[in-house]
């Protein structure tokens, strides 16, 4: 057996520990595996613009938690937000299916409440095809706009509108 001298020996020591333990991180062929995946909130297509009056209220985009949900989420742009303070001129966002069966909304909210309204979190794979949409509806104006669909099963994007 090779005797190295005491320092070559601790940095040769250390440099093996150091290989085992970085092995644990290295998967078959050599590959690192990746990290859990977490929830992370994430926008998803092309958002939809919504004008009041000829005034732009805002826009609804859908979000994916990066762990099978999605959920609708309107932001009022600032200055609809501080012109129609107190009115009852409020922003339901919702997520729907492609096929139209399936649908979560927010609960409700007021011009008074915060810029942000989001629909509760739905399964991405409760609807078949697991296709969505988020939508807004502002009970004035013009009434509704939709972000993009999004496809689930293959990541395609299409069909968002605006109103007025």
């Amino acid at each position: 057996m090779l005797k190295l001298p005491k320092p070559r020996r601790a940095i040769a020591l250390t440099a093996a520990t150091l290989a085992l333990a970085g092995g644990a991180a290295i998967g078959a062929g050599g590959t690192a595996q990746a990290a859990t995946t977490s929830c992370t909130t994430i926008n998803i297509g092309n958002p939809g613009n919504i004008n009041v009056g000829g005034v732009y209220a805002g826009q609804v985009e859908q979000q994916y938690d990066g762990c099978g949900y999605v959920r609708a989420h309107f932001q009022y742009s600032h200055s609809y937000w501080l012109g129609h303070s107190g009115t009852a001129w409020s922003a339901h966002p919702c997520v729907q299916t492609l096929n139209y069966v399936g649908q979560a909304c927010a609960s409700g909210d007021t011009v008074d409440g915060p810029q942000d309204v989001y629909s509760g979190w739905v399964p991405i794979h409760s609807a078949n095809p697991d296709t969505w949409q988020a939508i807004v509806t502002i009970p004035y104006g013009c009434s509704q706009a939709g972000g993009s669909w999004h496809a689930y099963a293959n990541g395609a994007n299409w069909g968002e509108y605006s109103s007025c």
